[in-house]
């Protein structure tokens, strides 16, 4: 299809449908459906409307429900079609207490307001946010900003020879970036499930740091429709803890705060934030230019991010906030103990050899937990500048306990 020089889903080979499928407009006052189409959607009548076959899609009880495209299609019991600004799917749009999909992936920019994925969230649903299922294409033209500057700089000194040799090297490093993109992302998810496992534990201190926040101004509670404290304090779903899409919300918030905190300390010229930078351009940039990183423009930029998303992606973002009311330190000291902690532990082989034991989500996840409260109670140690807990000590037997 991407090869006609124009295109509609009416080009689509419908032999690679499967039994009973078949393309309609959206628009059409009725579709004939399959006895098998009717069977899953569970449509008694054999030619319904367009638009009440996209309502059963995605009211449809199934294990994913993904979104793409453009449009708003699921909103909160609460709110009416006229608050979500999308007038073209108001006669198709349902509310989230009405999804029967165990899981949704958004795929598309603001497929569902927020107080919809909330509501979602409540039934039992499990989702994220647009902008973290979306987040691996503003990642990948962050790599691809980030690595043409760099060529350029080395085009312009003779080390790279004009513009077929760079284009040369980008060609060749795509499926890497690829992978940095992917780790990246699935870090980022990962970090939810543990902050989701720690606002279990820790639900008051929670609802505290959603408070701090929004009192600092660092997050408007009516534009990202986050729920009031009696609301959060109330609930009667806190035994899951805070609502997966709040974290998401507190997640992107917590990041961009740290990345301009510790943009303005010493922590990116420093030598603990020095392995950061190397370690975010692909192999091939760094065998043959690792010496020219430091050259780089935004290097303070890169290492702040990746500093910042190595920490929090880890341990959670509570952890900052705890160190820093804990040790009375700066950001930049802060980070930087917890870096060392991390680095002098081999925390990372630990987390790595737990990930690959294969062992259910569930004892993987209450595992990682209890390495990263191990990595900040030594770090609190450290900026306190009390006797220092063996760090690698303590975190080998963790992992000899877990038979890691």
């Amino acid at each position: 299809m991407f090869a006609l020089a124009r295109s509609s889903w009416r080009d689509y080979d419908t032999k690679k449908l499967s039994a009973g499928g078949g393309i309609y407009d959206r628009s059409a006052k009725s579709v004939p459906l399959s006895a098998e189409a009717r069977k899953l959607l569970e449509i008694e009548a054999e030619a319904p409307s367009g638009e009440e076959v996209i309502r059963k899609i995605l009211t449809a009880r199934v294990d994913l429900l993904y979104n793409g495209g453009i449009g708003t299609y699921v909103k909160a019991a609460s709110e009416e079609h006229s608050d979500v600004g999308d007038r073209a799917n108001d006669r198709v749009r349902v509310d989230g207490g009405e999804l029967r999909a165990r899981v949704v992936g958004e795929g598309g920019n603001l497929g569902f307001t927020q107080k919809g994925r909330l509501e979602y969230w409540a039934a039992g649903g499990r989702c994220n946010t647009d902008a973290i299922d979306n987040s691996g294409g503003v990642d990948t033209s962050d790599h691809e900003v980030n690595i043409k500057i760099l060529l350029d700089q080395l085009v312009k000194r003779g080390l790279v020879k004009g513009r077929d040799e760079r284009n040369r090297i980008l060609a060749e490093m795509t499926d890497e970036v690829g992978h940095l993109v992917l780790a990246d992302n699935a870090g980022q998810a990962l970090a939810l499930s543990l902050d989701g496992l720690r606002s279990v534990r820790r639900y008051e201190e929670f609802v505290g740091l959603v408070d701090d926040m929004a009192g600092a101004g660092l997050l408007n509670r009516h534009d990202e429709s986050v729920p009031t404290r009696e609301d959060l304090a109330g609930s009667p779903h806190r035994e899951r803890g805070l609502p997966r899409p709040l974290l998401c919300v507190l997640l992107g918030y917590s990041k961009m705060s740290a990345f301009q905190l510790l943009l303005e300390s010493d922590f990116p010229d420093s030598a603990a934030g020095h392995p950061f930078l190397e370690a975010y351009f692909p192999r091939l940039l760094r065998e043959r230019f690792a010496d020219r990183f430091q050259e780089h423009v935004l290097r303070r930029d890169i290492v702040a991010t990746c500093a910042v998303n190595y920490l929090i992606n880890r341990g959670g973002i509570l952890l900052l906030p705890r160190l820093e009311q804990g040790a009375r330190h700066g950001i930049g000291d802060v980070v930087s103990a917890w870096i060392e902690v991390d680095r002098e532990a081999e925390a990372q082989a630990l987390r790595d050899a737990l990930l690959a034991a294969g062992r259910p989500a569930s004892e993987e996840q209450a595992a990682l937990v209890e390495i990263e409260d191990g990595l900040e109670a030594a770090a609190l140690e450290r900026l306190e500048g009390k006797k220092q807990t063996e760090a690698r000590k303590a975190l080998r037997a963790i992992g000899d306990r877990l038979r890691l």
